[in-house]
């Protein structure tokens, strides 16, 4: 684990490394490129890109892949227009227009992703082409739509305090309740656990099935029939010391607390599963109840993330 951590820090220092560079030589360049007006420039026309790549990044942490965003935004744009010059509707009624658009459109992906168990990457190409073609059907490749209220388009091309974009304090926004929702919420938590370890996460009692497109949490692990029953042999996967001197993660659960530190905590795998085969996902308690002769029962009971 702390290798592949160790990993991942190299390739993020690498990429900043490469930025700063490309930075420098812009700058050397042109001598105006490392200027406040054109950092802020720089933000008002990434923020397009930078609002899909935050939508996209959920998908992207499941394990998904979306090829189809670019051209379904192209496509909601298009029909924008047409709804507010050609159908002649307001611009609240052409936004509602143009996000039911997107809404369908995304809905078709994962219709055939989901229900008709279709690969993310094929369904996707193929949508990235079907929205494109039909925005090229709609505009001939060469319309244009213009003429917007001011108000509207003081969202894309206003200023605050005269160098602010508008559209920067709505990307940061936006940005700050994504990285909220990804590492500070349960929802979060699961979708990294989910693009992590599928099979972890449903020992974990994640709804893999219900997120995601994954076919095989149909059929529920037999540590998941009951509440009241500890996990047997074959839902928890074998101890194995070597597995975790090499940091392998455990299979079983997928707590920040435990197994993302390879099982080594004492709250997780406290004793060989030969004696107790239940890890930190299910909570050990001693019920005061007799079983049969009077000995007190052990009682497992799954804890969620």
């Amino acid at each position: 684990m702390r290798a592949a951590g160790s990993h991942s820090t190299d390739r993020q220092w690498a990429l900043a490394a490469a930025l700063v560079c490309e930075v420098a030589i812009f700058a050397l360049v042109a001598p105006q490129f490392f200027s406040v007006g054109n950092l802020f420039e720089l933000t008002r026309f990434s923020a397009e890109l930078g609002l899909l790549a935050v939508a996209l990044t959920p998908v992207l942490v499941t394990g998904g892949i979306d090829l189809s965003v670019g051209s379904l935004l192209g496509l909601s744009a298009v029909m924008f227009g047409v709804a507010h010059r050609d159908w002649q509707m307001a611009v609240p009624a052409a936004a509602l227009v143009a996000l039911s658009v997107g809404c369908a459109g995304g809905a078709l992906n994962a219709f055939l992703i989901a229900a008709l168990d279709l690969p993310p990457l094929i369904v996707t190409l193929a949508s990235f082409s079907l929205f494109r073609g039909i925005a090229e059907g709609l505009t001939g490749g060469a319309i244009n739509y213009t003429a917007f209220p001011d108000r509207f388009l003081f969202l894309g091309q206003g200023y605050f305090a005269g160098s602010i974009p508008v559209q920067l304090p709505i990307f940061a926004a936006i940005v700050i309740g994504y990285g909220v929702l990804l590492h500070r919420s349960i929802i979060g938590r699961a979708w990294y656990a989910i693009g992590f370890a599928p099979a972890g996460a449903r020992y974990a009692g994640i709804p893999v099935r219900r997120r995601t497109s994954d076919k095989s949490d149909r059929t529920r692990a037999p540590a998941m029939k009951s509440r009241r029953s500890p996990p047997s042999s074959s839902a928890v996967p074998p101890f194995s010391a070597a597995a975790v001197r090499s940091g392998a993660p455990c299979s079983a659960c997928l707590r920040s607390r435990c197994c993302r530190t390879a099982c080594i905590s004492p709250r997780c795998h406290r004793s060989s599963p030969a004696s107790s085969p239940a890890c930190c996902c299910w909570r050990r308690s001693r019920s005061t109840a007799a079983s049969g002769a009077g000995a007190p029962t052990t009682i497992y009971r799954r804890r969620l993330l």
